[in-house]
């Protein structure tokens, strides 16, 4: 006992450490979640790094250990399908979420050519509800972006750069866009078969008219540049440039695209800034061009006007009224656009200024989640101190309690013994007093009828000697066959009486091989059989064996075959049948003797088993059979029972204990011994 209490001790002591080292690589975090009106959002819950998810309740809000390495967190998600983390803000163990409704759907979509094979890292566009421009991963796989309630895209909505999209298939992985590269046949725009003449001829003072890197290709690609004049060359070089700078800039308007609502804020703002950039650097040089032209025109003006007639200066002086409301309109156009820009400011700086204030908040918050988690861990300390106290307390008292109930049951059980033996005191002596008022009167009717049956005999021998004496030679043969046949009488019932010791003391406990006795019996028994025609049948295996009383054995069998063959010989009519069956059933020897007889009427069947009581008129016996199987099966521990039916039949049933174990044994280690021999 004592040692299972420490066994107990040391197992709660061990839990206790392995905690507190699995709290050190631990922190505990509040974790909160909010929607874009600042509002806590109750009963959802949050995945930390593609982890569990974790419940906020009905209080937007939890505290919950979060391992070291998954802190600040590289992802999250919410278990709704309508909602997505927008951003979220990790400081001072407090995890700050801004939650939105999702706008869209991801469609992932994998671009390959017409063999299908996957093409990486090119840029496809999007022409949908909203435009946009994303780039294949090394499989060929990139996420489209859809409106809830924009339908499935077609293969007209996609364009991709040297490619020609064909078809838009399906399968298992998801949408497949099959395309076929333009290289192989190149053909050449209607448009540029058309102006290849013009372009051919064309002229280096309308140099300035060309305005993308295309039809500069187109213009140049058949004129030696190397030939043209120095100045031309110049004008060329500075027209190329002014393209390629055009281009770039071009090229960074795309940044505006990828302002979606599933972008951060801070890559919209930046991509914001980037575009007002661009377009003051494009204000600034439309100005410049706008002035040199303007100052083109002043000079043609000036050296050409007095030759213009009177409808082409009215012409002209209509597209400058034109130009003239042109320019008042994007006047107008351009301070709306630019009150519009003001406001939005005005809006994000709003929305920045509540970040900060509510980073002001979640400061004080954490210095207030502070002071709950240090009281919280004092409590839970003093909880575990007063918890192991009062575990080992109660581990204590279950120890006493265990140790009294062990010597409370030592007492009932010794009470019980003192009061059993007391009870069984009285039992016990009436029990002896009957059994020796039985073994007396056994003795008595035993003496009476033993000197009875002794001396009927004893004279009969003597009558017949007198007769002897008188008889003639001629008589003498079968005066002798009397007398042997009333000694034979007389010796079977001394050896039964001898058997009667031999049954209160057996003796020479050995191997008993069954078919041997059951060849000997048949042997001792085979006048009999001959004499009535008896059917005898045995049912038994060969080999079989067991230790047991070979004297009580013997008496069991014998007196059981004895009356089966003289009972079965009685009944008129029909062929005496004897049958033995024998088997070791759970160790014990289980045998059953029917015979097809005149039965045992219910009267005597009580009567059966007392000493020298015969139940027939017809019995040549002196009633010790039955009373010495009767004993004999009792000194060995078994049973008997009677199945019988008048003038049909009636079986014996005899369970004998043995052992057949030790016969296993043996058999075994002689077995053993032959096969060594053989070797």
């Amino acid at each position: 006992m004592k040692e299972r209490v420490k066994y107990i001790l040391s197992v709660m002591v061990l839990s206790m450490v392995c905690v507190m080292l699995q709290a050190q690589d631990k922190n505990l975090i509040q974790i909160k979640a909010f929607d874009q009106q600042l509002a806590p959002l109750t009963h959802i819950k949050v995945s930390i790094n593609e982890k569990e998810y974790i419940s906020l309740e009905n209080k937007g809000g939890t505290f919950r250990e979060v391992p070291n390495e998954d802190l600040p967190p590289r992802s999250v998600k919410i278990n709704d399908e309508t909602l997505e983390a927008e951003s979220w803000n990790y400081s001072k163990g407090i995890l700050s979420i801004m939650v939105r409704k999702k706008s869209y759907k991801s469609q992932p979509i994998t671009v390959m050519t017409m063999d299908h094979k996957p093409l990486p890292r090119v840029t496809v566009t999007f022409h949908g509800a909203k435009n946009t421009e994303s780039i294949t991963n090394a499989q060929g796989i990139f996420i489209l972006p859809l409106a809830l309630n924009e339908e499935a895209p077609q293969a007209t909505q996609f364009a991709i750069a040297g490619y020609k999209v064909m078809q838009m298939t399906s399968s298992k992985e998801g949408k497949i866009l099959l395309v076929e590269s333009l290289k192989k046949n190149k053909i050449l725009p209607a448009e540029n078969v058309a102006q290849k003449d013009i372009l051919a001829d064309f002229d280096i003072n309308q140099l300035d008219s060309i305005r993308s890197l295309t039809v500069f290709y187109a213009v140049f690609k058949n004129i030696e540049i190397a030939s043209l004049p120095f100045d031309q060359k110049e004008r060329v070089d500075a027209k190329f440039q002014q393209l390629v700078r055009q281009l770039k800039n071009e090229q960074k308007t795309s940044f505006v695209g990828k302002i979606s609502d599933s972008s951060f804020v801070r890559t919209d703002v930046e991509n914001l800034l980037a575009q007002a950039r661009y377009e003051n650097d494009l204000l600034d040089n439309l100005r410049s061009d706008f002035e040199k032209k303007i100052g083109i025109i002043n000079e043609k003006l000036t050296g050409g006007a007095s030759s213009l007639d009177q409808a082409t200066r009215d012409r002209l002086l209509d597209d400058l009224n034109t130009l003239e409301h042109v320019l008042t309109e994007n006047e107008d156009k351009f301070y709306k656009n630019l009150s519009s820009y003001k406001i939005i400011l005005s809006s994000l700086k709003s929305s920045f200024f509540d970040i900060q204030n509510l980073e002001q908040k979640l400061e004080v918050s954490e210095s207030k989640r502070l002071e709950e988690q240090k009281t919280f861990r004092q409590q839970i300390l003093i909880v575990v101190s007063i918890t192991l106290v009062f575990g080992i307390l109660v581990i204590f008292l279950f120890y006493l309690r265990m140790k009294l109930k062990k010597q409370q049951k030592s007492l009932i059980k010794a009470n019980d013994e003192v009061t059993r033996m007391n009870e069984n005191l009285e039992e016990l002596v009436s029990e002896r007093t009957r059994l020796l008022i039985h073994a007396n009167r056994e003795m008595d009717i035993f003496l009476y009828r033993a000197s009875h049956d002794l001396r009927t005999p004893i004279c009969s021998i003597m009558g017949l000697c007198n007769i002897a004496l008188h008889s003639s030679s001629a008589e003498l043969p079968e005066l002798v066959k009397r007398m042997s046949y009333t000694a034979v009488r007389m010796d079977r019932m001394l050896k039964k009486l001898r058997v009667i010791n031999e049954i209160n003391q057996p003796g020479n406990y050995s191997i008993i091989r069954f078919s041997e006795k059951i060849e000997f019996l048949r042997q001792e028994f085979s006048q009999v059989i001959g004499d009535h025609a008896i059917d005898i049948s045995f049912d038994f295996e060969p080999d079989l064996s067991f230790y047991s009383y070979p004297a009580l054995i013997d008496t069991i069998v014998y007196n059981l075959l004895d009356n089966a063959f003289f009972y079965s010989s009685l009944k008129p009519g029909s062929q005496p049948k004897v049958y033995l069956q024998a088997r070791i059933e759970r160790d014990n020897l289980v045998m059953r003797i029917r015979d097809n007889g005149v039965g045992i009427i219910p009267e005597i069947q009580m009567n059966l088993w007392d000493m020298f009581f015969v139940g027939s008129e017809h019995s040549k016996g002196n009633g010790l059979g039955l009373y010495l199987v009767s004993k004999s099966i009792q000194t060995l521990g078994g049973s008997i029972d009677i199945d019988t039916q008048p003038n049909v039949f009636t079986t014996f049933t005899v369970s004998i204990p043995v052992n057949t174990e030790r016969v296993t044994r043996i058999a075994s280690e002689a077995q053993k011994t032959t096969m060594l021999e053989l070797v």
